[in-house]
């Protein structure tokens, strides 16, 4: 199997969902009618963008309305992560030529669940833990407008800190790792279907105990982490052998291939994030009151529910 074969990305179809038109159309129109009640929200209104909430929500508006909110609230909240996305910055053009941030081509089954690898094999100076946040949540933002695996299965985060050097692990503070947290589980409108780590080591250990406490209750049970002498051949673990990169022993794409593909992919979208920081909530204008990282952030890692009328 060649390069060009190993890394064809395998994608659910729209056929695969079996929708009915009428029915989507009349969804879609019922969400933008409610958007105009919304002085606060400024959001991408094409059908192609509203699917992506509607689908990812099982096909509830209500559901729908409130992903939509917590995802431009996020952009708002949250501009370390969401100012200045140019896959043209210095940092972030050094962790795409580092290429081990990638999505595998093969899912979890036909229609399942998005693979996304993240190696940590990077100078901490020049790609610090804030540029690998904003990295990870471009790359989310490119699957969910082109793979609806992740948009209708979510995505499994595959993580391999071997090469995580100390200073690099002395970034990953509370409050960033409760940010990180809040744009996977909150902002986002995606499933996080769990995490498997790989190749621990020790000094790591701390910083994935305090990830287990930030994450919900569902999902702290699906983080699985398994230590450099774990004994690949006697366990078996959630991502099975087959579905890692071949530089794993698996037969799910060259990690060498797949960084040169998604470094050209997230350059192609240079414009459209540009064009996406006018998209976002003016919180001043929204009824009642307003979204501020101290309420939707709290201290313990919990988010106040949104009620939608």
């Amino acid at each position: 199997m060649d390069a060009s074969e190993i890394n064809n990305m395998k994608c659910c179809k729209e056929t695969d969902l079996n929708e009915d038109p009428k029915i989507i159309g009349n969804d879609l129109q019922m969400i933008r009618d409610w958007l105009r009640k919304q002085p606060h929200l400024k959001v991408r209104e094409d059908d192609a963008s509203l699917l992506i909430f509607l689908r990812s929500s099982k096909y509830s508006i209500q559901r729908a309305k409130e992903k939509l909110d917590n995802y431009y609230s996020m952009v708002t909240l949250l501009p370390e992560f969401f100012a200045n996305r140019d896959p043209f910055a210095p940092d972030i053009q050094e962790l795409l030529r580092v290429g081990t941030m990638v999505p595998l081509p093969n899912t979890i089954g036909d229609c399942g669940p998005r693979i996304i690898l993240f190696a940590f094999d990077y100078d901490a100076d020049l790609v610090p833990y804030t540029t690998l946040i904003k990295a990870c949540l471009m790359l989310l933002d490119i699957l969910m407008v082109e793979d609806l695996n992740t948009v209708v299965s979510g995505v499994y985060l595959l993580s391999d800190p071997a090469k995580c050097a100390l200073n690099y692990i002395l970034q990953f503070t509370p409050s960033y790792i409760s940010k990180h947290v809040y744009c996977m589980e909150t902002g986002y409108p995606l499933r996080l279907k769990g995490i498997q780590v790989e190749n621990c080591p020790a000094a790591m250990e701390a910083a994935v105990r305090f990830l287990r406490n930030y994450l919900n209750g569902k999902i702290s049970k699906r983080l699985h982490v398994y230590s450099a002498d774990s004994n690949p051949n006697g366990l078996k673990k959630e991502i099975p052998l087959e579905l890692m990169p071949i530089e794993y022993g698996g037969k799910n794409g060259s990690m060498k291939e797949l960084g040169v593909i998604w470094k050209k992919k997230m350059e192609s979208y240079s414009e459209w994030f540009r064009d996406g920081t006018k998209y976002k909530t003016n919180e001043s204008l929204r009824t009642g009151m307003p979204k501020t990282t101290d309420n939707e952030l709290g201290i313990d890692g919990s988010f106040r529910k949104l009620v939608i009328d």
